[in-house]
């Protein structure tokens, strides 16, 4: 099957996007787990996942219990 460069880069960025998601889900549970506080998940999203603090709130919001 043949992509064209545009299909292809829209695809791994999705990807990518579904992988970064995935490990923001793990850590923000983990967080949740150990007790650590919002301030602590939103402070180690930033730095294990190199995203700004709006992100990191964005996706503590889509998973948090």
């Amino acid at each position: 099957m043949f992509m064209d460069s545009c299909t292809s880069s829209f695809l791994r960025s999705i990807a990518e996007e579904g992988i970064l998601e995935g490990r923001a889900q793990g850590i923000i549970e983990l967080g949740y787990e150990v007790h650590l506080s919002e301030d602590d998940i939103l402070e180690r999203l930033q730095r294990k996942l190199n995203v700004s603090i709006q992100t990191a709130q964005e996706y503590l919001n889509q998973f948090k219990k």
